[in-house]
């Protein structure tokens, strides 16, 4: 990348908190008083894990590797012991394969999107004029036959609701609360770390004003919110990371990125829009990945919160970005028979 590039790149990366606070500062104090009723256990209430639970976990997050690599099937396979933590994004995949997650992470305000992982009985209304599923390749199955895919999770869900502990931000949206409510999932919750709790007029404090409950760091994303809640929380020593691929395979169009039509709203327009990527070799095959600014700086934001960490995490994604000598790249094969 030329430097002007490199400067052009960085420049977006700075500003995406406070574009974040812009869009959605109101409407997550908003969804908090509304949630207010339904906050009655928090992540300080959640139950001590066994031994065996408490010796390992696997998080699962919702990267197109997920689905590249079969991960969630070759876990069941595997009848690994450990602790199973799912993003919302991941959930639905993981119990239509039998999988049947210790805990699920939810953290996204958005109004309309969010109730989908879990099936949307408004979801044609909610879709109607929203391509954001469909421009991505996260689920290409719920992509073709949206509609009967999104029944079928309605049903499964409200089936297997009840086995998996629901880790809510108190941002959540209230028709997700509310399925999640249908569904009979074991709600614990808790405040996003939206800013800096000591600014003059903290988001933060604001949310907690509204109602004192443990705040938990997410590095702006429910994948690394997943990482700081089994490692803060939970207090488990060895992770495994699947589907944190913070970007993209080489041949996805740029067209099918997460923040497309925003990166271009804000150059004003396709022209310099080749800049605003940058591209990776991933050790263990080779392939190429590239990543946005948005999952460049979600990247970012995890590698800083991973440096403070003791826990020991293990790369088994088998993809992406997420490359670090901290971190190792490692088979999921091989993070499982490691932790027995």
């Amino acid at each position: 990348m030329l430097d002007t590039a490199v400067k052009e790149f960085e420049n977006i990366v700075e500003k995406i908190p406070q574009i974040g606070i812009k869009v959605h500062g109101q409407r997550i104090l908003e969804h908090a008083r509304l949630n207010l009723p339904d906050m009655t256990k928090t992540i300080k209430d959640l139950p001590v894990l066994d031994s065996v639970k408490a010796r390992s976990a696997v998080i699962i997050s919702a990267g197109p590797s997920v689905r590249r690599q079969n991960s969630i099937q070759r876990i069941v396979e595997s009848k690994y012991k450990g602790t199973i933590i799912v993003t919302d994004g991941s959930y639905a995949a993981s119990i239509k394969a039998g999988l049947f997650p210790d805990f699920m992470l939810t953290l996204d305000p958005h109004p309309t999107r969010m109730v989908r992982w879990v099936g949307d009985h408004d979801f044609e209304k909610h879709t109607a004029n929203d391509d954001y599923f469909t421009r991505q390749d996260l689920n290409i199955e719920f992509r073709q036959n949206s509609i009967q895919q999104n029944e079928e999770h309605i049903i499964l869900v409200n089936k297997h609701g009840h086995l998996t502990k629901a880790i809510v931000a108190s941002t959540a949206p209230r028709n997700l609360v509310a399925r999640l409510k249908e569904a009979k999932f074991d709600m614990y919750w808790w405040h996003p770390l939206v800013d800096d709790p000591y600014a003059p007029q903290s988001l933060t404090r604001k949310l907690y004003a509204i109602k004192k409950i443990p705040c938990m760091n997410t590095g702006g994303t429910v994948g690394v919110a997943a990482w700081v809640f089994a490692n803060s929380i939970l207090k488990i020593p060895t992770i495994g990371l699947v589907g944190m691929d913070f970007g993209y395979p080489a041949e996805t169009p740029i067209e099918k990125t997460q923040t497309y039509y925003e990166l271009i709203e804000h150059l004003g327009g396709k022209e310099e829009l080749e800049q605003c990527f940058i591209e990776y070799e991933f050790p263990l095959t080779k392939e190429k990945f590239y990543t946005d600014p948005t999952y460049f700086w979600y990247r970012k934001n995890f590698l800083e919160l991973f440096a403070y960490s003791t826990t020991k995490a293990y790369n088994c994604t088998e993809g992406g970005t997420l490359i670090d000598e901290r971190i190792p790249c490692v088979t999921l094969e091989k993070f499982i028979n490691h932790t027995k």
